[in-house]
């Protein structure tokens, strides 16, 4: 069919124009929206497997949260696709004779810049910006910037019909109820297309870097003792539904008696003098029994190091790809004793036996820790027990945790924390947290007088705490 001209009186003559150009134009615009929502969903994967965590996991996304950000993609796309197909639609060949047609001219620059332009400011602005607060702000960046993202979509919908509706006079509310609806069908169709396997992908690097659950705590007061030699870091996971495993900061699986030599390894690397503050650091899935952990604590203990630091779930979303909270804590010399010989162990040589033997109670106050805390057959709640355990907060007792064979890791953590909770409250009567904090700011400070008074305050509000298991 012969073109004849395009523009009369202001209006398009669509039967004028050729079924072959405005089948070539509507393929050409899904073709350039699919290499577009391509080229997003690359991008926004290259920049999520460039931002793993520290255990080497990618950021994983909900598939809610990812199906949002696919049809924000999408849109995008089908707006920029329209944009192509109504820029070839409207033009033809022009040569020096034909006659300039000004309101043709004004679409096809109108929707000529539409894409280039928006994409010069997505670029700088929106895409750019958006990418990196979606990490920074976390689960919230929807909460913040979906508006805006529907604002967005909208507006440049919107831009690329006002042209058109300058020239379509007959039937335009069926033509543009027609296109809305198929740009909203096709919108959410190309959303639903997955350019990369990313579960493959996820689940490949999740197989070489387990995640481990750590567990959580309410008290956090340790998270700020950072030391830049505490860095040894052993896990300890599940490899089957009963059996447990330790592993090395690789993820390489390991025997107890190889932490010895781990530990005088990484020790051979630090100046002697700071040697006193290198503490292990134990990565431990919340449901292991405790049985285990305690195992892992004595051979610390044998290895020279009095000292663990368990790492404990950070709750701040902003940092918690970045590293787990702590919980520093003094290995109990009782479990020379208490903690039960594991099958074929030979009998323990008795280690700073002297020391351990020396400590004098006048008190004991018998815990036990299950999946619920007793004091004397009493069941005491985790709420209160910080309340309860401050009347035994003193140099005369101690404090026995009794374990069972039902006792996990998270229940002894629950107790723990809450103990180290009622002693730092009755400590920040005397100002501990403010001299804490002042000698830790400044590690090699000479201010004995400081140091004494911390001193001071530590052996009035001591955790004296003994261990064993029925």
């Amino acid at each position: 069919m012969k073109f004849n001209h395009l523009f009369y009186d202001s209006e398009i003559n669509f039967k004028s124009i050729s079924r072959t150009k405005i089948v070539l134009s509507i393929l050409l615009g899904l073709v350039s929206a699919i290499v577009i929502y391509c080229f997003f969903y690359v991008v926004r994967e290259t920049d999520r497997m460039m931002s793993l965590d520290f255990e080497n996991r990618p950021l994983t996304l909900t598939d809610a949260r990812r199906n949002l950000y696919n049809l924000f993609f999408a849109a995008i796309s089908m707006v920029l696709g329209n944009s192509i197909a109504i820029s070839f639609l409207v033009s033809r060949p022009q040569n020096i004779f034909s006659r300039r047609n000004n309101k043709r001219n004004r679409i096809i620059n109108d929707q000529s810049f539409l894409g280039p332009n928006f994409i010069y400011w997505f670029t700088q602005i929106w895409f750019l910006f958006g990418a990196f607060a979606s990490e920074i702000v976390g689960s919230k960046f929807l909460d913040f910037y979906l508006l805006p993202s529907i604002l967005i979509i909208v507006v440049l919908y919107l831009d690329s019909w006002k042209t058109l509706i300058l020239v379509i006079k007959k039937n335009r509310w069926k033509i543009q109820l027609i296109h809305l609806m198929f740009f909203v069908i096709a919108t959410f169709i190309l959303s639903r297309v997955d350019v990369v396997d990313y579960k493959s992908i996820d689940d490949s690097i999740l197989i070489k870097n387990p995640s481990v659950d750590v567990p959580s705590s309410l008290y956090q007061n340790d998270n700020h003792r950072n030391n830049y030699y505490d860095n040894l870091v052993f896990k300890m996971n599940f490899v089957s539904e009963t059996e447990v495993g330790l592993f090395n900061s690789e993820n390489e699986q390991i025997e107890l008696y190889e932490i010895y030599s781990y530990i005088h390894k990484w020790m051979e690397y630090a100046p002697e003098e700071q040697q006193s503050r290198m503490s292990s650091r134990l990565r431990a899935n919340r449901n292991v029994p405790i049985k285990y952990i305690k195992q892992f604590e004595l051979k610390v203990l044998t290895s020279g190091q009095s000292d663990i630091i368990y790492e404990i779930a950070n709750e701040d979303e902003l940092t918690s790809r970045f590293y787990n909270s702590k919980l520093k804590h003094g290995i109990s010399l009782s479990l020379q004793d208490k903690l039960p010989l594991l099958p074929g162990e030979t009998p323990r040589v008795p280690f700073l036996e002297h020391y351990y033997k020396g400590l004098k109670f006048q008190d004991t106050l018998r815990l036990s820790i299950s999946n619920k805390i007793e004091i004397k057959n009493l069941e005491v709640p985790l709420n209160m027990l910080p309340r309860t355990l401050k009347n035994y907060i003193n140099n005369s007792t101690v404090i026995e945790y009794i374990y069972d064979d039902s006792t996990t890791y998270q229940d002894y953590i629950n107790v723990l924390s809450a103990h180290k909770t009622a002693v730092w409250e009755m400590r920040v009567i005397e100002n501990y947290d403010v001299i804490d904090s002042t000698i830790q700011r400044n590690l090699f400070s000479r201010d004995e007088k400081l140091r004494n008074e911390r001193f001071r305050i530590q052996k009035k509000y001591p955790i004296n705490i003994t261990e064993r298991f029925e």
